[in-house]
């Protein structure tokens, strides 16, 4: 018998009477219900209130108040024995019970609607002991006998909470519908049955697709129980979802980020161990939330991001990350979270164009290449191996060029040839080393931003931060702890960073990017300051991009249309939007405005990672054992020369006697032989 199971069944025996197969002591509570839960707060890193988080929206009713077709949906997505127990279901816990040891994961759950009343109204901390649950279930049969069935289910659905702030079944109504919870008709009411069990995850708002997945089985479920024929459930499940958008909350002050730090708690079981206990701690629990959000850079990207915001111009989403620590200090999701909630700075997937072409540099860098290294850089046809289709690459550059001049001029062609020498998977291993948290696949398009899954700013701009930090990623953070109303800690953050490459390669990555802004495609993004950064633009000019980092920040921008890959063409009158046009000039009106007051840093040199050769002044080569002069040259391993002097490769000829006077046999003595200077230390490989 596994650990796992053990507690299950000692559960199971003591609800089933056989309390002395286990000893637990029980104690019989008496407490009040819960009142209103107490409301969250959320802060800025600068101490500023930026958001409330409440079950404010909640208004009762009563027993007449709810349609039958709402009761019969409940009961049958969840909990379809609820006239027959007494509180606690033994056969449903017995069903979840060998479910979940079949599955090796909690994949049913066997609470009664009066279980789920119990712990909604008593025990908001969602403990998951035995104790406690034997407790709920003693609970729920005291209710259960003191209390009509009418009752405990109208209480139920008073109190249960259904997303998007709505806490009880009248607000939901309200709020998905804009109707009165007597006027649900059966689409409606499935609907809102089907949100008991995921509010966040199954919202209509963010996840329609979830939602009518469970609004499907709800409906299955009630055919099942003979409350509906089952060709008015098919009927219903081909009906729209119809919901409207509710208001946005009335404090908040940066919904989008205030959004991703609602995703990310919800997702984080620290805070309970479902979904529903999460909802109830963050949006009940009075938690003092404090972040990474930096009022000053995120106004500087709002007002960089209205430069596009005439009728039928496309969207921009811009991340702004703090290299150091990996705080996300700026968040740009759109233009308007009132009209459209889809996060496109954090939650978009969508092709990266030639931002991608950093992450092949570094690969290669890492292998042991050089800034140096030349490589051809046409056009060309590349045969993939038997079975593959040949790659066939379009590039604007032709004959052999340096791999640094290659990312600056964007060459396709020269980085094609790197990923085919360089394999696509190790890549995309390396972008996600340095945080790119996407499946890339293992195409080598993936070095020309052909990614089987699309990035969105958020995941650029992090990996980019790697590098701008000497190549140590810092995972992205948006909270920096969250406490209880008294300042006892709740939550803290436990991400440790990652070496994701050496700070030889950091920085050699970055003086290619730098060359990028100085003299390349990124020109329009150049600032007072040293800077650093890449173009991307994706086929057919849908996705356009700049990313790029100074010593204090790294931003990414995105510029194009959510609801498809439309052409970028005719924007602002600029022909075809590329990374280098309106991307660019967003970064840099962000960046310029952001550091104001911040004194000009250059990048940290990693001077304990230089090595120092002898060189010959003469041929610029490393000096050999017959170079008359040599000069010690001290700088990075892929900086110094590695290739021998091409002149003095051997002893010089011995000079001729000129010599007249012949000396005694006395007078005579050995002449000196020839012999080279001492060689110089061996360089270092690479």
């Amino acid at each position: 018998m596994t650990r796992r199971l053990l507690p299950a069944l000692c559960c199971l025996c003591l609800l089933a009477g056989c309390a002395n197969f286990v000893e637990v002591e029980v104690v019989r509570v008496d407490r009040p219900a819960l009142d209103v839960p107490a409301q969250s707060e959320v802060y800025a890193a600068d101490g500023s209130l930026i958001a409330t988080l409440r079950f404010a929206n909640r208004e009762l009713v009563d027993r007449e108040d709810l349609p039958d077709v709402l009761l019969d949906a409940v009961v049958a997505g969840e909990d379809r024995r609820f006239y027959e127990h007494d509180g606690v279901d033994l056969r449903a816990v017995a069903r979840a019970l060998v479910a979940n040891q079949r599955a090796g994961e909690v994949v049913q759950g066997g609470s009664t609607i009066t279980q789920q009343l119990v712990k909604n109204r008593y025990f908001p901390d969602a403990d998951r002991s035995v104790e406690r649950k034997v407790e709920e279930a003693r609970l729920a049969r005291d209710i259960e006998q003191h209390a009509t069935k009418d009752e405990i289910l109208t209480d139920y659905l008073n109190t249960v909470y259904f997303g998007a702030g709505a806490y009880g079944v009248q607000a939901a109504a309200r709020t998905y519908f804009g109707i009165d919870v007597g006027a649900l008709d059966l689409v409606q009411a499935t609907l809102l049955a089907g949100l008991l069990r995921a509010p966040e995850s199954a919202s209509p708002l963010a996840h329609p697709e979830q939602a009518l997945a469970e609004r499907a089985r709800v409906l299955d479920a009630m055919a099942e129980e003979a409350m509906i024929d089952p060709s008015a459930a098919e009927a219903a499940k081909t009906a729209p979802l119809a919901v409207q958008p509710p208001p946005p909350p009335p404090v908040t002050r940066y919904p989008y980020f205030v959004e991703y730090v609602k995703r990310a708690l919800l997702a984080d079981p620290t805070l309970g161990a479902d979904e529903p206990s999460r909802v109830r701690r963050l949006f009940g629990g009075g938690l003092r939330i404090h972040t990474t959000i930096d009022p000053a850079v995120q106004a500087a990207a709002e007002r960089s991001a209205t430069v596009l915001g005439d009728p039928g111009d496309p969207e921009v989403g811009i991340a702004v990350v703090r290299p150091s620590d990996g705080a996300l200090v700026a968040l740009v999701g759109g233009r308007d979270f009132a009209a459209a909630h889809f996060d496109v700075a954090s939650q978009a997937k969508r092709q990266p164009g030639s931002t991608m072409k950093t992450f092949a540099l570094v690969t290669a860098l890492r292998e042991g290449r050089r800034l140096d290294d030349r490589i051809d850089s046409g056009s060309v046809v590349l045969n993939r191996g038997q079975g593959l289709e040949p790659w066939s690459v379009r590039s604007s550059t032709s004959g052999f060029i340096s791999l640094n001049d290659a990312l600056v001029k964007s060459s396709n062609g020269a980085y094609a040839r790197l990923a085919m020498a360089l394999g696509g998977q190790r890549i995309s291993d390396q972008a996600r080393l340095m945080g790119v948290n996407k499946d890339l696949g293992d195409h080598p398009a993936v070095a020309l931003g052909g990614v089987r899954e699309g990035v969105n700013a958020l995941d650029l701009a992090s990996g980019y931060a790697t590098i701008a930090n000497a190549g140590v990623h810092r995972p992205t953070m948006a909270v920096t702890g969250v406490t209880d109303a008294e300042g006892a800690p709740v939550w803290a953050p436990t991400a440790d960073p990652i070496v994701a490459m050496d700070a030889e390669a950091a920085w050699m990555t970055t003086q290619a990017l730098r060359g990028v802004v100085e003299e390349g495609t990124g020109q329009a993004a150049r600032l007072d300051r040293p800077a650093a950064g890449k173009t991307g633009t994706s086929q057919n000019y849908a996705d356009a991009w700049f990313v790029g980092f100074t010593p204090d920040l790294a931003a990414a921008v995105w510029v194009g249309y959510p609801d498809a890959e439309r052409s970028l063409l005719g924007v602002q009158g600029v022909n075809r939007v590329s990374g280098g046009t309106w991307p660019a000039e967003i970064w840099r009106r962000l960046m310029t405005e952001a550091h104001i007051g911040k004194p000009i840093l250059d990048f940290a040199y990693p001077s304990g990672l230089t090595y120092t050769v002898q060189v010959d002044p003469t041929t610029g080569g490393l000096a050999t054992a017959f170079c008359p002069l040599r000069v010690p040259v001290t700088g990075l391993r892929g900086e110094l020369p590695r290739n021998p002097c091409p002149v003095h490769t051997a002893p010089p000829p011995p000079k001729p006697e000129t010599t007249t006077v012949i000396p005694t046999q006395s007078e005579a003595t050995p002449a000196p032989a020839l012999s080279p200077a001492s060689a110089p230390p061996e360089p270092p490989s690479g």
